[in-house]
């Protein structure tokens, strides 16, 4: 395995770019103030640099949430403390007819929006032929056409950068991109004024559109335009849009995501206010973690204005997801000693590298 050492100070993302350290997130995109970074979606996820429009001012590093990741040893040994836990599906039918599994994102994200809790949600959307698109939510139409999982990556924090249009805004991310937009609230009162709700996605890992496309449909025979929905569930399934049902080992999946996601400790985000999954839940539901009181307050509204069935899940049911926390939570410590050459929570990057992100 190749070991990563950076033996000039870094000042920007472009060596995590060159490197495979990077999740597509986002957040970069949008915290860029000169255009140096820039992506087309359309290009099968091409983030393009602009090397000479960049100043060197940093802000991309210090945004990036695989920068200083190495230093968080707690989101490597400490495990997660949600407080509360249910089992919910809709009750909008218009979101059970496109969900992938209890549709409780999709409800979350349009109560939020009816009740005027938020202007828009951010939101990871896909085009023709299940391209990333990065969306802004304004509507419940809106949130229904970006409704069941994506397994590839989509930058869809690079929404941020038209958050000045909004007074309040809900951000629906995977633990990556709610650990980046947790760097730039910090960084950013304004952002952080605007920021309503976090909602998470647990997450295995992702791999690229391209890889989805070129190396994981041939082998089950499905061509993109005939994908109608995909899940992971012990397995990686495919369903083609006839009705028919495919499926991978899930190792075939995993062995095509990047260092980044491999590095990543986080299953369940620990920057949610609410954190929504399959895992731990029956067929149809969903697995909901409440992590923050204005996570459990929406969630209430949500219950009380009925758009949710709600259950609590047995003591088996959340072990199966804890349990699948501390996996990931391992095998990224053993990945991250393998690919840098030492403990997480030892700071080996250059001197130079350290004071540049202590000063961003």
């Amino acid at each position: 395995m190749v070991k990563i050492q950076f033996s000039i100070p870094m000042t920007n993302v472009f060596q995590l770019l060159d490197s495979g350290i990077c999740s597509f997130c986002g957040a970069c995109l949008a915290a860029c103030r000169f255009d140096a970074l820039r992506c087309d979606c359309r290009s099968l996820l091409n983030i393009v640099k602009e090397t000479s429009q960049c100043l060197e001012c940093s802000i991309c590093l210090y945004v990036c949430p695989q920068t200083t990741l190495w230093v968080k040893k707690e989101l490597y040994e400490d495990g997660i403390h949600p407080i509360d836990a249910y089992q919910a599906r809709s009750r909008i039918e218009n979101v059970l007819a496109v969900a992938q599994d209890g549709g409780v994102v999709s409800t979350l994200a349009i109560v939020a929006l009816q009740e005027k809790l938020v202007d828009a949600v951010i939101l990871a959307g896909t085009g023709e032929k299940w391209s990333p698109q990065p969306t802004i939510a304004r509507s419940p139409e809106d949130v229904l056409r970006c409704a069941k999982s994506k397994y590839f990556y989509i930058p869809s924090l690079v929404g941020l950068k038209e958050i000045d249009k909004f007074d309040k805004v809900m951000v629906v991310g995977l633990p990556c991109q709610l650990r980046a937009l947790w760097k730039m609230m910090s960084l950013d009162s304004e952002i952080a004024k605007r920021i309503a709700y976090r909602i998470g996605l647990f997450c295995g890992h992702n791999i690229s559109y391209t890889a989805m496309i070129e190396k994981l449909l041939p082998k089950v025979g499905i061509d993109i335009d005939g994908l109608a929905k995909m899940n992971i569930k012990g397995k990686v399934l495919f369903y083609d849009k006839n009705g028919n049902s495919y499926e991978l080992p899930l190792s075939e999946f995993e062995e095509l995501s990047r260092p980044s996601c491999q590095q990543c400790p986080e299953f369940i985000s620990r920057y949610a206010d609410i954190n929504v999954g399959s895992i731990g839940s029956p067929d149809g539901w969903n697995t909901v973690l409440i992590m923050s009181k204005a996570g459990d307050d929406l969630f209430r509204i949500a219950r009380a204005a009925r758009t949710l069935e709600v259950k609590k899940p047995s003591e088996s049911d959340l072990k199966r997801v804890f349990n699948m926390e501390r996996r990931k939570r391992e095998k990224a410590g053993k990945f991250f000693k393998e690919f840098y050459g030492v403990e997480v929570g030892t700071p080996f990057l250059d001197y130079g590298t350290w004071s540049i992100l202590s000063k961003a």
